[in-house]
């Protein structure tokens, strides 16, 4: 065997890893050497910066490794269009998969290496996971709870919410292909919308094959500064009572129902553009219509249940 192909013959699969950061000093570099040092893979940090005013950068330059790509930093405004601009614009060629990754958690060595063979063995376009949330305690100790995201996966699901944490994606090279030729070009993709939300609608309203893994593949740190975190406990359904009156959320399935609309085809298409409109009003006929549609619409049954207790009493 030539020195060739004995390197072809061991070289390691390569996985791209999207990181989009805002003043992340305090957590990045335990976070990058997380990924750095996946098992099994060779990989390739690409970041994208949000006008961190914090040495989040300086950081990531100090490792010293020729794998930290940094993009020219920009101001995005929110992390879904900082994830956006890196979906759209990272160098991920030659890469196998594709990975979203947030500055703040700390990821499991083996994770590329479970999530790719799974991704080989039940032949999948993504994968995704369940995660297991910690906070860190003012006596350094750390309190971690295991956060489900692997209910069984619904017809509607992706009308009304992601696969989980984006943090846990991962996609095929031709996947990731697809969902970036989407997010250039096609004007229903609404930056409003969380970035990990609107992948996982791509890919479903496509019949892409998802997988969410109930086997946690990171520890999703939870802290004051979450632009996103584990929605629970009094103060997360607070907030998720306000954004139904305030409509917002009712707006972001709606946005997000055109866009699957427009991208399916058969007979999925044509009943994604009977689903859309329902999303675009909040009269009990609409309402009602919904609340026959709960099942398909959220994995889990104490979401369903909350569903419909909001459409039923008219907080949609």
């Amino acid at each position: 065997m030539t020195d060739e192909h004995a390197e072809s013959a061991t070289a390691l699969p390569l996985v791209a890893v999207l990181m989009a950061t805002h003043n992340g000093a305090e957590f990045v570099e335990e976070q990058a050497r997380t990924i750095l040092d996946q098992q099994g893979v060779d990989v390739r940090l690409i970041v994208s910066d949000d006008g961190s005013t914090d040495a989040t950068l300086e950081i990531l330059r100090g490792l010293g490794d020729e794998r930290v790509v940094i993009l020219e930093p920009g101001r995005f405004g929110t992390p879904q269009s900082n994830f956006l601009r890196l979906i759209r614009d990272a160098d991920v060629a030659g890469a196998t998969a594709v990975a979203l990754a947030d500055q703040d958690d700390r990821w499991h060595l083996d994770r590329f290496q479970r999530q790719l063979a799974l991704i080989a063995e039940h032949e999948l376009d993504a994968i995704s996971s369940s995660v297991t949330a910690f906070w860190p305690q003012p006596d350094g100790s750390e309190r971690s709870e295991y956060l489900e995201k692997s209910q069984p996966q619904t017809e509607l699901d992706y009308l009304l919410e992601s696969a989980g944490p984006g943090c846990t994606f991962v996609l095929t090279a031709a996947s990731f292909q697809f969902v970036r030729e989407v997010i250039e070009a096609h004007p229903l993709v609404d930056e409003t919308v969380p970035h990990d939300w609107i992948v996982y609608a791509i890919a479903r309203a496509t019949d892409r094959r998802w997988r969410i893994d109930p086997t946690p593949t990171i520890d999703y740190r939870q802290h004051g500064a979450n632009a996103t975190g584990a929605n629970m406990g009094l103060t997360a359904a607070i907030s998720r009572a306000r954004r139904l009156a305030s409509g917002d959320y009712r707006r972001q399935c709606a946005s997000v129902a055109r866009l699957a609309a427009a991208l399916a085809t058969g007979e999925t298409g044509a009943r994604l553009e009977r689903i859309a409109p329902l999303f675009e009003r909040s009269d009990r006929g609409s309402r009602a219509a919904l609340r026959r549609l709960v099942p398909e619409l959220r994995r889990e049954p104490a979401e369903r249940r909350w569903l419909d207790l909001v459409l039923r009493l008219g907080l949609w």
